[in-house]
């Protein structure tokens, strides 16, 4: 239930705008439409606002306003920073529409920086993983709101159903690779000054001497430019450019490695491309990348998913969320909160050390109703714990505090002056 009156049942009805960009496998879209259920289910009206085609972006702003006013729009939700920029000749409209823009940010900083040093109080931020909110408070440091808003268990509106098996069958296990080549990177970087060359790569190679696991690479980043005498703490358009490279090479590097060893295994590997590695014998087939939806009901169908984390200690890639959400193995590599939170699923995960992920997979295919077993108790206990639902509760009391403080402050103590805005 959603606390204060904004939803008392003597109130009119009420909506959120969802704001809906482009994005890779329409992967947003399908977060949005994840995002509208929840919000019908709690008494809003979801509203799409199209940010692709300005004229349909107005029209689509205009209708809600002349609907519910300003005074029955909770907020507008964002994936990745979608729209909370959006201005005009006027500047910011969020302030002068007094709708406040919740924004759910599940990369790292370093990427697309401008989305998360905004300075408007009309705008807070919500990250996926503590990693991204402990960056945030050291290096980008932006005013206002900011909190801690992992993500719950996605099933794309669909009931989940355990896993049935018939003799003799070879279940269903994804792989969705979603990053390219990083040897394609490495050719680019061939045109960089050599000092930032040698600073890139030395974080790499400290990254790979230090951590078995999805750990973050900032603390490789500053390793490597310490001992070039090189300053980055406050410096933070150079930092965050040493991050992304760092940070996409590993990952990059990461996916590689798993793709290889998966090549020899009965799975579906969705990729634009096999990042260089030869595909000669292999026994996985290699589909072409399929829209965000389509994956969902793939999801729903397989035995497991195999995933590869961002490099973060604290949360987990959305695929495991929604390998769970939708009863699906997650095969996915061990981090500290991974460990922490789902013991009972390390058997069937992996590290980039000393665990393979063949080994993970294969596990599974020895036993696939013992695996889908545990998958489904522990897919039960995210649903329970940690929903897609929950997940939005959270992001609507968060609302809630925008409204009252951004645009509707009345102090409880007297002579409180609100301060620095």
């Amino acid at each position: 239930m959603i606390s204060g009156e904004f939803l008392m049942p003597d109130q009119p009805k009420a909506a959120a705008l969802i704001l809906q960009g482009a994005s890779d496998y329409n992967a947003l879209t399908g977060l949005n439409h994840e995002l509208a259920l929840a919000l019908r289910a709690r008494g809003l009206e979801p509203v799409m606002v199209d940010l692709l085609d300005v004229g349909r972006m107005k029209q689509d702003l205009q209708k809600a306003l002349d609907e519910y006013g300003p005074a029955r729009i909770l907020a507008a939700f964002s994936f990745s920073g979608m729209g909370i920029q959006l201005a005009d000749e006027q500047g910011s409209l969020w302030p002068r529409m007094r709708i406040p823009v919740v924004s759910w940010l599940i990369d790292h900083p370093c990427y697309y920086l401008a989305r998360h040093n905004y300075p408007s109080s009309a705008v807070m931020r919500l990250y996926s993983a503590k990693d991204f909110v402990e960056f945030q408070r050291d290096y980008v440091k932006a005013p206002f709101r900011t909190a801690h808003c992992p993500f719950g268990a996605m099933s794309y509106g669909k009931e989940p159903k355990p896993r049935a098996f018939k003799k003799g069958e070879t279940p269903l296990i994804l792989f969705p690779k979603s990053l390219g080549q990083p040897g394609q990177l490495e050719e680019r970087w061939g045109y960089l000054p050599y000092a930032i060359r040698r600073i890139i790569r030395d974080a790499i190679d400290h990254y790979w001497g230090t951590t078995p696991r999805s750990g973050g690479v900032v603390a490789s980043v500053l390793a490597a430019a310490d001992a070039r005498s090189l300053e980055l703490r406050n410096d933070l358009p150079l930092f965050c450019f040493f991050i992304a490279q760092v940070d996409n090479y590993i990952r990059g590097q990461k996916s590689h490695l798993v793709v290889k060893e998966l090549l020899k295994l009965p799975v579906r590997i969705y990729t634009k491309d096999s990042g260089g590695v030869d595909t000669e014998g292999a026994m996985a087939l290699l589909m072409k990348p399929v829209t965000y939806d389509v994956m969902m009901d793939l999801f729903h169908e397989a035995l497991a998913v195999v995933s590869v984390n961002p490099n973060v200690d604290d949360n987990m890639h959305d695929r495991v969320y929604s390998s769970l959400g939708c009863g699906a193995v997650p095969i996915t590599d061990i981090n500290p909160w991974w460990r922490q939170k789902y013991p009972e699923l390390l058997p069937t995960s992996y590290d980039f050390r000393d665990l393979s992920v063949t080994a993970a997979v294969e596990r599974v295919l020895a036993d696939p109703a013992a695996a889908a077993d545990v998958a489904w108790q522990a897919g039960q206990k995210m649903r329970t714990m940690r929903s897609f639902g929950k997940m939005v509760d959270e992001a609507v009391e968060w609302a809630l505090l925008m409204r009252y403080f951004t645009f509707n402050f009345i102090s409880p103590l007297e002579g409180y002056v609100r301060h620095g805005e």
